[in-house]
């Protein structure tokens, strides 16, 4: 039996799709601020919300620890409501 994982490739070369609502946040300085990020992440899952962190690199908590705050306190709160 496989094993579950987030998001593997297997799982969207099959065509399954999460149905979990999934956050996706990138820095505004890192690679994925010059790729369709939004879109890539859309392959993946149903219900993507995303955001890019500005004056960031790779390293969000450590780069922008509150701004990373700003957005998982509301995204978790939301979704405990359900």
């Amino acid at each position: 039996m496989k094993e579950d994982t987030a998001l593997d490739d297997i799982d969207a070369a099959e065509g399954r799709r999460r149905t979990l609502p999934l956050l996706a946040l990138w820095g505004s300085e890192g690679l994925p601020a010059r790729l369709p990020t939004l879109e890539i992440w859309r392959v993946y899952a149903d219900d993507v919300t995303r955001a890019e962190i500005p004056e960031c690199g790779h390293f969000i908590p450590e780069e922008q620890p509150e701004a990373l705050l700003a957005h998982l306190r509301p995204f978790l709160a939301g979704r405990t409501s359900r």
